[in-house]
C-alpha cells in the first residue's frame, strides 16, 4: 500500500513539474502609458487568456526611457525570465531588438508604424532578424488626406503639426509631407522638438518644448495635426491643444471624443487578437522571421459631430456610417 501510495506521489508531483515546465513567461513592455499603448496591452492580455493559453504575463512600464527599458529586460535575462518579449511601441521595440539580439528570445512588436524605418524588419542587406515579428500600426496616410479633404472641401488650409523627433512621428511626418504634395490647397506647418528621455526631468522638459512650440505656431495655422508618438497620445493633448486652435486630426479615438475632428487608426481589437496568434503560433514553434509583418485586419474610423458643427463642417453620411458607433458630440 505504502508502495502505490509512493508511486501516486511521484506520478502527481512530475505531473505538476511538467505543467510548471510547460508555463511560458511572457513580458510585455510599453514605452510609456498612453492611451494607445495601454489598449494594446489590454486587448493582447485578453486574447491570450481567451485563447487559454498556460502563460504568466507581466506587464512593464518603461516611462518612456531607453536604459529603463533596457535594465528591465536585461534583468529578465538574466534570471532567465522571460520565454517572449511583446515590445508595445516603437521606443520599447527598438530597445529590445538591441539587448535581445543574439540571445534566442523572440520578440513580437506592436505599436510601431514604421517597422523598416524603426529598423525591426530586415533589407536585403541585414542579418540577424530571426527572432522579431510583429504588427504594423499604420492605416494609409492618403486615407486620413483624403478625408480631410473631403471634410475641408477643398479650401485652402494651413494645418500645424507639432512634435518631438520620437521615430515614429518623424517618420509619420516625413510621409505625411510626401502626401501632401499633392494636395495643393493643404499648406502643412511643422516644428519639432528634440526627443530627450534619460530621466524624468529631460522628458518633462521635452514636452514643455513642444506645448511652447504649438504657441508658436497658432498664428500660422488654423488646426493642429496629431502625428504618431508619446507627446500627441498624451491625454492632455486636446484639451490643452484645443483652447489654442482645432485638432483636425487625433491620434486616437480617446483624442476624438475629447474634441479632435476624426481619426482613422488600426483597429486595436483586431491587433490585439493578431498579436495574441502570433504569441500562440511562436510557442507552437513556429519561427518568428517566418511570421509576415503585417498590419491589423481592420481599422477604427471615428468623427466627432459637435466639433464638425462648431466649425460649420458637414460630415458626409458615408463617412458616419463607416464610423458606426464611433461617432461622438
Amino acid at each position: 500500500m505504502k508502495l502505490v501510495t509512493c508511486l501516486l506521489y511521484l506520478i502527481v508531483l512530475s505531473t505538476c513539474s511538467l505543467a510548471n515546465a510547460e508555463s511560458k513567461k511572457v513580458l510585455i513592455v510599453e514605452t510609456l502609458p498612453v492611451p494607445i499603448v495601454t489598449m494594446h496591452t489590454q486587448y493582447i492580455s485578453a486574447e491570450l487568456s481567451r485563447l487559454n493559453m498556460d502563460i504568466e504575463l507581466e506587464i512593464y512600464n518603461g516611462d518612456g526611457q531607453s536604459e529603463r527599458i533596457a535594465n528591465h529586460i536585461s534583468k529578465k535575462l538574466v534570471c532567465n525570465c522571460i520565454d517572449l518579449v511583446i515590445t508595445n511601441g516603437t521606443l520599447a521595440s527598438k530597445v529590445g531588438k538591441r539587448v535581445l539580439k543574439g540571445k534566442n528570445t523572440p520578440m513580437v512588436f506592436v505599436t510601431v508604424a514604421d517597422p523598416h524605418g524603426a529598423g525591426l524588419v530586415p533589407d536585403k542587406d541585414s542579418t540577424g532578424f530571426n527572432f522579431i515579428t510583429g504588427s504594423i500600426y499604420s492605416v494609409k496616410r492618403g486615407t486620413k488626406f483624403e478625408i480631410a479633404n473631403q471634410l475641408l472641401k477643398g479650401k485652402q488650409t494651413d494645418i500645424g503639426i507639432v512634435a518631438t523627433t520620437y521615430p515614429s512621428a518623424l517618420t509619420d511626418i516625413a510621409k505625411l509631407e510626401s502626401i501632401s504634395n499633392r494636395y495643393k490647397n493643404i499648406n502643412l506647418v511643422k516644428r519639432l522638438v528634440d526627443y530627450k528621455d534619460s530621466n524624468d526631468m529631460e522628458l518633462t522638459d521635452t514636452y514643455l518644448q513642444a506645448n511652447e512650440a504649438v504657441i508658436s505656431v497658432q498664428s500660422e495655422v488654423d488646426f493642429y495635426w496629431s502625428v504618431n508618438g508619446p507627446f500627441s497620445e498624451k491625454q492632455s493633448f486636446v484639451p490643452e491643444i484645443s483652447k489654442i486652435k482645432p485638432v483636425l486630426y487625433g491620434a486616437n479615438v480617446k483624442s476624438v471624443m475629447q474634441g479632435a475632428l476624426f481619426t482613422v487608426i488600426p483597429d486595436v481589437h483586431s491587433t490585439g487578437e493578431q498579436i495574441a496568434h502570433i504569441v500562440k503560433d511562436i510557442f507552437s514553434g513556429v519561427s518568428p522571421h517566418k511570421i509576415a509583418v503585417r498590419p491589423a485586419p481592420r481599422s477604427t474610423v471615428a468623427f466627432n459631430v459637435k466639433t464638425a458643427n462648431q466649425l460649420g463642417i458637414v460630415i458626409p453620411y458615408d463617412l458616419l456610417s463607416i464610423a458606426g458607433d464611433n461617432v461622438f458630440q
